[in-house]
């Protein structure tokens, strides 16, 4: 047990960049205590290891569990391109919560869904087949050519396993995962990102999903900035771009509207996706547009329009619930006695008496 906190503990530490006397003063300890934990040679009790756990960003099991017990996500391959995800902290992070929804999916028996695959890995001459591919996806959640109001909703109940969490990371908004046997699986960041932003980022992943599977690999890592992953990123933005919003429509809805905020407003997208549009059907150059709107924002409002500012009208919140699709496979596992009262807690993240009151409720207003 020595040996595998004091493995955990440099692993962790080392992984936020932190020396042992920074740790020492978070925990409330020496600097040569943390030195004797990271070298075996003493062991902490319970309470100074949920102290180290919190300070190093991680559980107490990620602490105590053995390098040959690490979470089995080996049939998962993952896509991302962040240097974030180099930190054991957040691959920890996001193997435990890939392996607890595919272990709900599996106590409530719910069969694993990933869309199908076909590669693509440049955009130049095969955007008919990406838009064609767009189309069919879009029927595939039974939407058509209308404006998507939620696709959030429509992609979960599809059964793609989507998480949407805050991790404060810059530039990071989020990464997909893929199994044969155990579906698809799509993280998207919220922290101080708008709602458009975020249902750009699913699209986006989704793109990466049907285009670029063979990509995907058995660990999280970054993948290099070449020639050829930034044509990938295109792949994958065009065809998010036409997911989130038909070309049919588009061209309909451009004969009759003229300001970008109104097309903006009617498809529920980013304005940047639809200047975006606007420049692949030549009706005005998307360098120009941008200059043109940051040159405005500056003067209404004296500061810079940045990436992460969305223009107004924007989507609220709260019209847009996160991760409903994992909640109800957790209280559908608690009902059918997979989980615990307590682990229910834990996973919803409220206290037990919350829970309680809540299944109360459910019971109360369940139509018979």
């Amino acid at each position: 047990m020595k040996e595998t906190i004091a493995f955990n503990l440099i692993r962790y530490r080392k992984g936020l960049h932190i020396s042992q006397e920074s740790l020492a003063q978070q925990t409330g300890v020496t600097r040569q205590t943390i030195n004797n934990y990271e070298k075996a040679k003493t062991l902490p009790d319970s309470k100074t290891l949920s102290v180290l756990a919190k300070s190093l960003g991680v559980t107490l099991d990620d602490i105590l569990r053995p390098i040959d017990q690490l979470p089995q996500t080996n049939n998962f391959c993952f896509r991302t391109h962040c240097k974030f995800t180099q930190k054991p902290q957040f691959i920890s992070y996001v193997e435990n919560l890939l392996n607890t929804y595919t272990a709900l999916e599996v106590a409530v028996g719910l069969p694993p869904y990933a869309p199908e695959t076909t590669p693509c890995n440049v955009l130049k001459d095969n955007e008919s087949r990406i838009q064609q591919i767009a189309k069919s996806f879009r029927l595939r959640l039974g939407i058509g050519d209308a404006p998507i109001p939620n696709l959030f909703e429509a992609i979960e109940e599809l059964g793609l396993k989507v998480l949407r969490l805050p991790v404060e990371q810059k530039d990071f908004f989020g990464l997909s995962a893929c199994s044969n046997s155990q579906g698809a699986f799509v993280l998207i960041n919220t922290h101080n990102i708008s709602i458009e932003r975020q249902l750009f980022t699913l699209a986006h992943e989704i793109g990466h999903l049907i285009f670029h599977r063979d990509e995907y690999q058995n660990r999280l890592m970054i993948s290099e900035s070449r020639e050829e992953e930034k044509a990938r990123e295109k792949v994958a933005n065009y065809f998010a771009s036409h997911l989130l919003v038909s070309q049919t429509a588009f061209d309909l809805a451009c004969q009759n509207m003229t300001n970008l905020l109104e097309l903006k407003a009617h498809f529920r997208v980013s304005y940047a996706t639809i200047i975006k549009r606007l420049d692949e059907l030549g009706i005005d150059s998307y360098g120009e547009m941008i200059k043109k709107i940051r040159a405005n924002y500056k003067r209404l409002y004296n500061k810079s329009l940045t990436k992460e500012i969305e223009l107004e009208p924007k989507l609220a919140e709260n019209n847009f619930p996160v991760n409903q699709r994992y909640q109800s496979l957790i209280w559908k596992a608690l009902k059918a006695e997979k989980i615990s009262e307590s682990k229910a807690a834990e996973l919803l993240n409220i206290t037990i008496e919350a829970l309680r009151l809540a299944r109360m409720q459910q019971e109360v207003y369940a139509i018979a």
